[in-house]
């Protein structure tokens, strides 16, 4: 009986394990965040931006896409283009990841701030950075 057992509980280890992966790739947008995330985490930020914003697009209700665009536009420097994204992130996000978001946040706004005092904040620099997801 044993060895009745053994082949059954192996097929149903694989079959659970494999539904579990399987649910995201069901997820509208996630094919396009996982691409992005990939680019992300190569360095490759101007290049995960368009796949974080399809994911956006996709499925407007997916925080992890929002921050990873706006912490892509900060780490391309364009600061005022990350303050939306993250600010949808923060109101989508669970209670336990909207301290991470606040943070970098912060750090979108400050230094758009810095960079209009930098730079002057004259309109054509200003509008210059802003994007619509």
């Amino acid at each position: 009986m044993q060895k009745a057992f053994a082949p059954l509980a192996l097929i149903l280890a694989v079959l659970f394990f494999s539904s579990c992966t399987t649910v995201k790739a069901f997820r509208p947008g996630y094919d396009s965040f996982e691409e992005g995330l990939a680019l992300f985490n190569q360095g490759d930020f101007g290049a995960a931006i368009p796949h974080f914003r399809d994911a956006t697009r996709a499925d407007p209700n997916m925080a992890e896409a929002y921050f990873y665009l706006g912490r892509s536009y900060i780490s391309t420097s364009r600061w005022r283009s990350a303050i939306q994204p993250l600010r949808i992130a923060f109101r989508l996000a669970p209670n336990n990841a909207k301290d991470e978001i606040m943070n970098v946040l912060m750090d979108a706004v400050f230094a758009a701030a810095l960079n209009d005092l930098k730079l002057g904040d004259g309109p054509s620099h200003r509008d210059s950075d802003r994007e619509t997801l």
